[in-house]
Protein backbone atom coordinates (compact mmCIF):
# COMPACT_ATOMS: atom_id res chain seq x y z
CA UNK A 1 0.00 0.00 0.00
CA UNK A 2 1.41 3.36 -1.01
CA UNK A 3 1.56 6.26 1.40
CA UNK A 4 1.82 9.87 0.28
CA UNK A 5 2.89 12.61 2.65
CA UNK A 6 0.34 15.47 2.55
CA UNK A 7 1.23 18.61 0.63
CA UNK A 8 1.29 20.59 3.87
CA UNK A 9 4.28 18.65 5.15
CA UNK A 10 7.59 20.33 4.42
CA UNK A 11 11.14 19.13 4.66
CA UNK A 12 14.30 21.14 4.17
CA UNK A 13 16.86 19.70 1.79
CA UNK A 14 20.46 19.60 2.97
CA UNK A 15 22.77 22.49 2.19
CA UNK A 16 24.21 20.52 -0.72
CA UNK A 17 20.91 21.04 -2.50
CA UNK A 18 21.41 24.77 -2.37
CA UNK A 19 20.32 27.42 0.05
CA UNK A 20 18.17 25.30 2.34
CA UNK A 21 15.22 25.55 -0.03
CA UNK A 22 11.96 24.13 1.27
CA UNK A 23 10.17 21.41 -0.66
CA UNK A 24 6.52 20.49 -0.36
CA UNK A 25 5.69 16.83 -0.27
CA UNK A 26 2.67 16.52 -2.49
CA UNK A 27 2.30 14.93 -5.90
CA UNK A 28 -0.09 13.58 -8.50
CA UNK A 29 -2.35 11.29 -6.47
CA UNK A 30 -1.41 7.64 -6.26
CA UNK A 31 -3.76 4.71 -6.51
CA UNK A 32 -3.53 1.27 -4.99
CA UNK A 33 -1.95 -1.48 -7.05
CA UNK A 34 -4.46 -3.17 -9.33
CA UNK A 35 -6.57 -0.01 -9.78
CA UNK A 36 -4.32 1.57 -12.36
CA UNK A 37 -7.16 2.28 -14.79
CA UNK A 38 -8.46 5.01 -12.46
CA UNK A 39 -5.10 6.70 -12.08
CA UNK A 40 -5.41 10.37 -13.10
CA UNK A 41 -3.16 11.90 -15.72
CA UNK A 42 -0.98 14.56 -14.10
CA UNK A 43 -0.51 18.00 -15.63
CA UNK A 44 2.84 19.19 -16.96
CA UNK A 45 3.30 21.36 -13.87
CA UNK A 46 2.62 18.39 -11.57
CA UNK A 47 5.05 16.19 -13.50
CA UNK A 48 7.74 18.84 -13.31
CA UNK A 49 7.33 19.15 -9.53
CA UNK A 50 7.32 15.37 -9.18
CA UNK A 51 10.51 14.97 -11.24
CA UNK A 52 12.49 17.50 -9.26
CA UNK A 53 11.09 16.28 -5.97
CA UNK A 54 12.38 12.82 -6.82
CA UNK A 55 15.74 14.28 -7.82
CA UNK A 56 15.98 16.14 -4.51
CA UNK A 57 15.47 12.85 -2.65
CA UNK A 58 18.05 11.10 -4.84
CA UNK A 59 20.68 13.82 -4.44
CA UNK A 60 20.21 14.02 -0.67
CA UNK A 61 20.44 10.26 -0.21
CA UNK A 62 16.80 10.13 0.92
CA UNK A 63 15.59 8.13 -2.08
CA UNK A 64 13.69 4.93 -1.36
CA UNK A 65 12.58 2.07 -3.64
CA UNK A 66 9.49 3.30 -5.43
CA UNK A 67 6.85 1.48 -7.46
CA UNK A 68 8.98 -1.59 -8.19
CA UNK A 69 7.07 -4.31 -6.36
CA UNK A 70 5.32 -7.29 -7.93
CA UNK A 71 1.89 -5.69 -7.65
CA UNK A 72 3.03 -2.63 -9.57
CA UNK A 73 4.76 -4.74 -12.22
CA UNK A 74 1.70 -6.86 -12.87
CA UNK A 75 -0.73 -3.93 -12.78
CA UNK A 76 1.08 -2.11 -15.61
CA UNK A 77 1.86 -5.20 -17.69
CA UNK A 78 -1.18 -4.80 -20.00
CA UNK A 79 -0.37 -1.21 -21.02
CA UNK A 80 1.66 1.85 -20.13
CA UNK A 81 0.74 5.40 -19.15
CA UNK A 82 4.06 7.11 -18.35
CA UNK A 83 4.05 10.58 -16.85
CA UNK A 84 6.97 11.98 -18.85
CA UNK A 85 9.45 11.33 -21.63
CA UNK A 86 13.17 11.70 -20.96
CA UNK A 87 15.70 11.87 -23.80
CA UNK A 88 19.09 11.37 -22.22
CA UNK A 89 22.58 10.04 -22.81
CA UNK A 90 23.41 6.34 -22.85
CA UNK A 91 26.10 6.98 -20.20
CA UNK A 92 25.88 4.29 -17.50
CA UNK A 93 26.08 6.96 -14.78
CA UNK A 94 22.89 8.66 -15.93
CA UNK A 95 19.90 6.34 -15.34
CA UNK A 96 16.87 8.68 -15.26
CA UNK A 97 14.65 6.33 -13.27
CA UNK A 98 17.15 6.45 -10.38
CA UNK A 99 18.00 10.13 -10.76
CA UNK A 100 14.31 11.05 -10.42
CA UNK A 101 13.43 8.28 -7.94
CA UNK A 102 10.83 7.00 -10.39
CA UNK A 103 9.38 3.50 -10.48
CA UNK A 104 8.10 1.16 -13.16
CA UNK A 105 5.98 2.74 -15.84
CA UNK A 106 6.57 6.36 -14.82
CA UNK A 107 9.25 7.43 -17.32
CA UNK A 108 9.35 6.74 -21.05
CA UNK A 109 13.11 6.75 -21.53
CA UNK A 110 14.95 7.31 -24.80
CA UNK A 111 18.73 6.93 -24.49
CA UNK A 112 21.48 7.55 -27.01
CA UNK A 113 25.04 8.85 -26.68
CA UNK A 114 24.98 12.64 -26.53
CA UNK A 115 21.18 12.72 -25.98
CA UNK A 116 20.78 13.60 -29.64
CA UNK A 117 17.47 14.23 -31.36
CA UNK A 118 17.99 12.38 -34.65
CA UNK A 119 15.17 10.75 -36.68
CA UNK A 120 14.95 7.54 -34.66
CA UNK A 121 14.95 9.22 -31.27
CA UNK A 122 12.56 11.92 -32.49
CA UNK A 123 10.22 9.17 -33.66
CA UNK A 124 10.37 7.57 -30.21
CA UNK A 125 9.53 10.89 -28.56
CA UNK A 126 6.70 11.48 -31.04
CA UNK A 127 5.25 8.10 -30.13
CA UNK A 128 5.39 8.88 -26.42
CA UNK A 129 3.77 12.29 -26.76
CA UNK A 130 1.10 11.47 -29.35
CA UNK A 131 0.12 7.95 -28.32
CA UNK A 132 1.04 7.79 -24.63
CA UNK A 133 0.20 11.45 -23.96
CA UNK A 134 3.21 12.32 -21.83
CA UNK A 135 2.78 16.02 -21.01
CA UNK A 136 6.49 16.68 -20.43
CA UNK A 137 9.56 15.95 -22.58
CA UNK A 138 12.87 16.46 -20.79
CA UNK A 139 16.18 16.48 -22.64
CA UNK A 140 18.79 15.62 -20.02
CA UNK A 141 22.48 16.17 -20.63
CA UNK A 142 25.22 15.55 -18.09
CA UNK A 143 28.62 16.84 -17.15
CA UNK A 144 31.73 15.12 -18.56
CA UNK A 145 29.74 13.82 -21.52
CA UNK A 146 32.09 11.80 -23.72
CA UNK A 147 30.04 12.40 -26.86
CA UNK A 148 30.18 16.17 -26.44
CA UNK A 149 33.90 16.00 -25.67
CA UNK A 150 34.46 14.04 -28.87
CA UNK A 151 32.33 16.52 -30.83
CA UNK A 152 34.54 19.37 -29.63
CA UNK A 153 37.44 17.68 -31.42
CA UNK A 154 37.97 17.25 -35.12
CA UNK A 155 39.37 13.72 -35.34
CA UNK A 156 37.40 11.08 -37.19
CA UNK A 157 36.19 8.23 -34.98
CA UNK A 158 34.83 6.11 -37.79
CA UNK A 159 31.70 6.45 -39.92
CA UNK A 160 29.13 5.53 -37.28
CA UNK A 161 30.48 7.67 -34.46
CA UNK A 162 31.13 10.53 -36.88
CA UNK A 163 27.47 10.35 -37.95
CA UNK A 164 26.43 10.62 -34.30
CA UNK A 165 28.75 13.56 -33.65
CA UNK A 166 27.32 15.37 -36.66
CA UNK A 167 24.12 15.81 -34.65
CA UNK A 168 26.07 17.55 -31.87
CA UNK A 169 28.63 19.72 -33.67
CA UNK A 170 26.26 22.31 -35.22
CA UNK A 171 24.81 23.19 -31.83
CA UNK A 172 28.19 23.72 -30.17
CA UNK A 173 30.01 25.41 -33.04
CA UNK A 174 32.41 28.09 -31.79
CA UNK A 175 32.32 26.84 -28.20
CA UNK A 176 35.47 25.58 -26.50
CA UNK A 177 34.37 25.25 -22.87
CA UNK A 178 33.11 21.74 -22.08
CA UNK A 179 30.35 22.71 -19.65
CA UNK A 180 29.07 25.41 -21.98
CA UNK A 181 29.09 22.93 -24.86
CA UNK A 182 27.06 20.42 -22.83
CA UNK A 183 24.41 23.04 -22.08
CA UNK A 184 24.39 24.24 -25.68
CA UNK A 185 23.94 20.70 -26.94
CA UNK A 186 20.92 20.16 -24.69
CA UNK A 187 19.38 23.38 -25.96
CA UNK A 188 20.05 22.40 -29.56
CA UNK A 189 18.42 19.00 -29.10
CA UNK A 190 15.34 20.59 -27.50
CA UNK A 191 15.04 22.84 -30.54
CA UNK A 192 15.48 19.85 -32.85
CA UNK A 193 12.52 18.17 -31.17
CA UNK A 194 10.46 21.33 -31.56
CA UNK A 195 11.17 21.30 -35.31
CA UNK A 196 9.27 18.03 -35.56
CA UNK A 197 5.99 18.92 -37.28
CA UNK A 198 4.05 16.69 -34.91
CA UNK A 199 5.78 17.78 -31.70
CA UNK A 200 5.71 21.44 -32.67
CA UNK A 201 1.98 21.22 -33.32
CA UNK A 202 1.33 19.50 -29.98
CA UNK A 203 3.40 22.13 -28.17
CA UNK A 204 1.34 24.92 -29.77
CA UNK A 205 -1.79 23.12 -28.58
CA UNK A 206 -0.25 23.08 -25.07
CA UNK A 207 -0.32 19.30 -24.98
CA UNK A 208 3.39 19.00 -24.26
CA UNK A 209 6.07 21.05 -22.51
CA UNK A 210 9.76 20.77 -23.41
CA UNK A 211 12.46 21.14 -20.77
CA UNK A 212 16.24 21.08 -21.02
CA UNK A 213 18.45 20.22 -18.06
CA UNK A 214 21.92 19.02 -17.07
CA UNK A 215 22.77 16.36 -14.50
CA UNK A 216 25.72 16.86 -12.16
CA UNK A 217 27.52 13.54 -11.70
CA UNK A 218 29.04 14.62 -8.39
CA UNK A 219 26.10 16.21 -6.57
CA UNK A 220 23.36 14.14 -8.17
CA UNK A 221 21.37 17.29 -8.90
CA UNK A 222 19.54 18.12 -12.11
CA UNK A 223 19.59 21.80 -13.10
CA UNK A 224 17.27 23.37 -15.64
CA UNK A 225 18.95 25.20 -18.51
CA UNK A 226 17.08 28.39 -17.71
CA UNK A 227 18.50 28.31 -14.19
CA UNK A 228 15.05 28.47 -12.65
CA UNK A 229 14.81 26.69 -9.31
CA UNK A 230 11.89 24.31 -9.72
CA UNK A 231 9.21 23.79 -7.13
CA UNK A 232 9.21 20.13 -6.29
CA UNK A 233 6.86 17.52 -4.94
CA UNK A 234 7.33 13.81 -4.54
CA UNK A 235 6.10 11.00 -2.32
CA UNK A 236 8.61 10.06 0.35
CA UNK A 237 7.67 6.43 -0.10
CA UNK A 238 5.67 4.90 -2.91
CA UNK A 239 4.90 1.22 -3.29
CA UNK A 240 7.05 -1.71 -2.29
CA UNK A 241 5.54 -1.69 1.17
CA UNK A 242 7.68 1.30 2.27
Amino acid sequence: MRTWIPAAVVFVVAAALGGGAAFFMGSPPAVASGTRASEPTPTAAEVRRWLFGGNALFASGEAVPTDIDVARRTSIAPSQTPWCTVLTCADSRVPPEHIFNAGLGRVFTVRVAGNIAEPITIGSVEYAVEHLHTPVVLVLGHERCGAVKAALGTDSLGPNLDALLDYIRPGIRGITDMDEAIRANVGAQVEALRRSTLLGHLEKEKKVVFLGAVYDLDSGLVTLLDGEAPTVAHPHAEGSGH
